[in-house]
């Protein structure tokens, strides 16, 4: 009998620094994972979701779609943060969320397969206090949260056999550096503004250095205007690398690195 199978939304959220928090005051840390996880069930049951399993210091949680699953996970930071930040610093626990939308196996009440294991990958990408969603979730969920988003490109996850896109929502106390999480544009890649900005340089820069030829011809020669020539070398000089750019992905500027 082939087992059941189904396509959910997984939300997979854990302690930051939990063996930290367990080595300064274990009693302590277990009462406060035991709040938090009840803060992460109640908000997970008044989206329409079941939490499925309590290991370690985690919780993982289905959901009957993706959006449900992201505000489940955008309502936990935000009354998890509140929660924390009467905690002393050191003390502080905070979580970091992965939601996940892909196929799994249903074991009696657990779920399984990698539905859920890139799900806790994702978890692992996140700011603390954050959250961390697959491509197949942000394509689900765009345009219908009014938070943004931070493309981190494909990831590779273990044991996975393809890189996963992975967004990352700007929320939680590093909001402000979820932007820097994302990576660096290749050397030679260049988005359309920047290929604007720096034709507009080449251009002003042609244009002084015309202006001065001109002056020159004027003053030496004024009926025998021979600064067309410089001129056409010049248009050539600034357009050059552009098109090569854009048709062989050359660097704009010879040198660069």
């Amino acid at each position: 009998m082939s087992p059941e199978r189904r396509l959910t939304a997984i939300l997979c959220a854990d302690v930051v620094g939990y063996s930290r928090l367990v080595g300064r005051d274990e009693t302590g840390t277990l009462a406060r994972l035991d709040q938090a996880r009840d803060i992460l069930r109640t908000v997970t049951e008044g989206q329409g979701g079941r939490v499925f399993n309590l290991a370690g210091d985690g919780l993982l949680a289905e959901f009957p779609s993706a959006l449900a699953a992201v505000q489940a996970a955008v309502f936990a930071q935000d009354r998890l943060g509140v929660w924390a930040s009467d905690q002393l610093e050191d003390d502080r626990m905070l979580l970091r969320i992965g939601v996940n939308l892909g196929d799994v196996v249903v074991n009696g009440g657990d779920l399984l397969g990698d539905g859920v294991n890139v799900a806790a990958r994702l978890q692992t990408l996140a700011q603390p206090g954050g959250i961390c969603l697959s491509g197949a979730v942000y394509d689900q969920v765009r345009g219908r949260i009014e938070i943004g988003f931070a493309d981190l490109g494909p990831q590779a996850m273990k044991n996975m056999a393809d890189p996963v896109r992975v967004y990352a929502l700007r929320i939680g106390p590093d909001a402000d550096r979820v932007g820097a999480m994302a990576p660096p544009v290749a050397a030679g890649s260049f988005s359309g503004r920047q290929i604007f900005d720096r034709l507009r340089r080449r251009f002003l820069g042609a244009l002084v250095i015309l202006a001065v030829l001109l002056v020159i011809n004027l003053m030496t020669n004024p009926y025998d205007l021979w600064v067309q020539w410089p001129a056409l070398g010049l248009g050539i000089a600034v357009l050059l690398p552009v098109i090569r750019h854009l048709l062989w992905g050359r660097p704009l500027d010879a040198g660069s690195k």
